[in-house]
């Protein structure tokens, strides 16, 4: 008797921590883009500050039991490049985004591939990324067209 109840109540505690965590293994991706009006925009990075690159680092997490979206986590570092290295002048600036992420299907510029839209919990306005295959997100602009970069940086976000 008393092991059926600790087995009873085993059950209980594993479903409702499954039923409440996400994924434990996010996936990631990495980027390094320039730091223009759209990105400035989505990021709330001001306009007067002297920015040439953005590097994000987004994490995407996913229920465990249904492999559906659920939150995000976006850590990005902005400012002026260090000439002759990958960094920053003085370190740039670091920040940090989190909420839920969404997936749907686009209807352009590539119909019927994933779109993933994160809207942060700070309440400020989403950012969408098109998925180009499992390894690869592209940065939307606010009318949800391809981001273009320049010789240096570009929009595309690889799975780490």
């Amino acid at each position: 008797m008393k092991f059926t109840r600790f087995l009873i109540l085993m059950t209980l505690t594993f479903a409702s921590v499954m039923a409440t965590s996400s994924s434990p293994d996010p996936v990631t991706y990495v980027s390094a883009s320039p730091c223009d009006a759209v990105a400035r925009h989505y990021l709330d990075i001001p306009k007067d500050l002297d920015c040439e690159m953005i590097k994000w680092r987004l994490s995407l997490h996913k229920d465990p039991r249904n492999q559906s979206p659920t939150r995000f986590e976006l850590t990005y570092t902005y400012g002026m490049t260090k000439p002759g290295t990958e960094g920053f002048m003085n370190g740039g600036f670091t920040k940090a985004l989190k909420g839920q992420w969404s997936s749907t299907k686009s209807t352009a510029p590539s119909a019927g591939t994933d779109v993933y839209k994160l809207t942060p919990d700070s309440g400020k306005g989403s950012i969408s990324f098109l998925k180009l295959d499992e390894n690869v997100l592209h940065l939307l602009d606010l009318k949800g067209n391809l981001m273009i970069g320049n010789a240096g940086y570009s929009y595309t976000l690889n799975k780490q």
